[in-house]
């Protein structure tokens, strides 16, 4: 079934116009026809299942013959991720949705690579729509503007980790069943190639943010969000019951 996320006023009285890109891929890319069937989602959690009738060279048309609202994470996950490069980064975006990260905020760190451009920074988002659709979420996850090392340390919110490979002492697991039971805000923070500094795990730690480990061997900063993410997502219930 292809998915396609549209504004809200697109959808009216029982019926779907579809403009723009949308209309490309249903009319060129997609060639599909009239009679068929698309799943249409307004970034509020509803999908409706549309039925085309009409495909015109400005706007497609359907009949929504079916609403039903599309279950989301119940644990708001917020990753910020070290700035990476470009491929690696997008690698993180497109995994952490399908798994069901909320946010991601691009991180600032003293071994972080430039901030990214507004043409990347759009490309960053039509990544999150390809994989919102893909997975069948029901609501796009957020992309905030990059933010420096201390300053998302002072924002955070809920329960905030920070894996770092000199941690000895707690583990991921450990810290989420002492700590994260009622949570419904996790705060993951996740270090560039080359990873934190000590000097910036020791203001996460006085901003209360929890050094944690994420086991004996050393990942690169692109697996380590996805894995991190998986872990909590996993351990909150959130990935097969």
């Amino acid at each position: 079934m292809n998915r396609f996320f549209v504004p809200v006023e697109w959808l009216q009285g029982g019926s779907a116009h579809l403009q723009g890109q949308a209309l490309h891929q249903i009319a060129h890319v997609l060639r599909l026809a009239p009679g068929d069937t698309i799943a249409v989602l307004d970034n509020s959690g509803w999908e409706y299942m549309v039925r085309l009738e009409r495909l015109g060279s400005k706007e497609a048309t359907g009949e929504i013959v079916e609403r039903r609202q599309i279950e989301e994470p119940r644990v708001r996950l917020c990753l910020y991720q070290g700035l990476l490069k470009s491929d690696k980064f997008e690698q993180v975006l497109q995994k952490g949705t399908e798994l069901g990260v909320s946010t991601f905020v691009p991180l600032l760190c003293q071994r972080s690579l430039a901030v990214p451009s507004e043409a990347r920074l759009r490309r960053w988002q039509r990544i999150l729509r390809e994989a919102t659709e893909q997975s069948r979420r029901g609501r796009l996850p957020s992309l905030m503007e990059p933010v420096s090392f201390d300053q998302a340390c002072r924002e955070a919110r809920g329960f905030s980790l920070i894996p770092w490979e000199e941690e000895k002492g707690l583990g991921l697991r450990q810290a989420l069943r002492k700590k994260a039971s009622a949570e419904t805000d996790i705060s993951l923070f996740i270090g560039p190639e080359g990873g934190f500094t000590p000097e910036e795990v020791e203001l996460a730690r006085t901003c209360g943010i929890v050094p944690v480990s994420l086991g004996p061997r050393i990942l690169r900063a692109e697996t380590a969000g996805i894995v991190a993410a998986a872990a909590v997502l996993y351990e909150l219930g959130e990935l097969g019951g």
